[in-house]
């Protein structure tokens, strides 16, 4: 039987490694989408309706509207109905929840 030895510097990493390495990668895993991270940075500049977003991304409606029920459903952003419109804004507590997830996979 052969016998391994550690690499050096790596640490245990427990049983619970893979269930919090899932999580963080299904997290981070929203921003694979080009338009997904375009919608993002559209919302720095405050709420947006989702025809602004088709027009600013010049995509359909139910492409935008796919993209959008992605980042809602992550928690990145919010809606706000008024009349037939609904508005979208960043939930900025979130967006830094997820700077830090990727600070923590991408730090040494």
């Amino acid at each position: 039987m052969i016998q391994r030895v550690p690499v050096s510097g790596v640490q245990d990493i427990g049983t619970d490694w893979n269930s919090v390495c899932e999580e963080q990668a299904k997290f981070v895993s929203v921003l694979v989408g080009l338009q997904r991270i375009k919608i993002l940075r559209l919302l720095r500049g405050g709420e947006l309706c989702v025809c602004d977003i088709e027009h600013a991304l010049g995509i359909p409606q139910n492409l935008v509207s796919h993209h959008l029920r992605v980042l809602r459903e992550a928690g990145l952003v919010s809606a706000r109905k008024e009349g037939q419109f609904v508005y979208y804004s960043r939930v900025e507590d979130r967006i830094l929840q997820l700077t830090q997830a990727l600070t923590g996979l991408l730090s040494t």
